[in-house]
């Protein structure tokens, strides 16, 4: 049986310079990314949200727009938005050429059109906005044009996408601002 004095010799803290040891305790950016994911989750199971609202676009909004420093979290997420407003732009023309051509999500015409769509759609994100965004862009954008059901108006899904978006991001930009980062000087201590 391992003893607690054993355990703790498993554990570093975090930035701690022993590279010897093959684990290190959680820093406050993993605890503050994992606060901001169960935060996600109980809007979406509490708040009344349309069924047409994903969670799953939400959290991956949150775990990426968590930034080691406010200033970082507030420069970064600025620029998702931006992008993820494309993303939701782009989806939407997408959904509306693919229901006007006749197109079907497996055909592989629609596979091609996709893959071209991406390398235009990540092509103008880092060409006038920062590539910083043009990840979460681009998930949005597949989220539209690959989420298409017959429950919902392609207007519905791209401002649904749009708006679970910009819930994970400000809910990471909420967490990151009111459990902030230590200092230079805290972390030395």
């Amino acid at each position: 049986m391992i003893g607690i004095r054993k355990l703790k010799e498993l554990f570093r803290p975090s930035g701690s310079g022993n590279k010897r040891k093959p684990l290190r305790l959680p820093g406050l950016r993993i605890i503050k990314t994992s606060l901001a994911v169960f935060i996600v989750l109980l809007i979406y199971s509490l708040a009344p949200l349309p069924k047409t609202f994903k969670v799953v676009t939400a959290l991956v909004a949150a775990i990426i727009s968590l930034k080691s420093t406010i200033r970082e979290s507030f420069s970064v997420s600025f620029t998702r938005v931006q992008s993820t407003f494309i993303g939701a732009v782009f989806g939407l023309v997408l959904i509306l050429i693919k229901e006007g051509v006749g197109l079907e999500d497996s055909s592989r015409v629609y596979a091609l059109f996709l893959s071209l769509a991406v390398v235009l759609f990540i092509w103008i994100n880092v060409s006038f906005l920062k590539e910083t965004g043009a990840g979460l862009g681009a998930i949005v954008f597949l989220a539209i044009a690959l989420g298409m059901t017959e429950e919902v108006t392609p207007l519905q899904l791209a401002s649904a996408r749009f708006v679970d978006t910009l819930i994970g991001i400000v809910t990471a930009l909420l967490v990151n601002q009111l459990l902030p980062f230590p200092t230079e000087e805290e972390g030395k201590e």
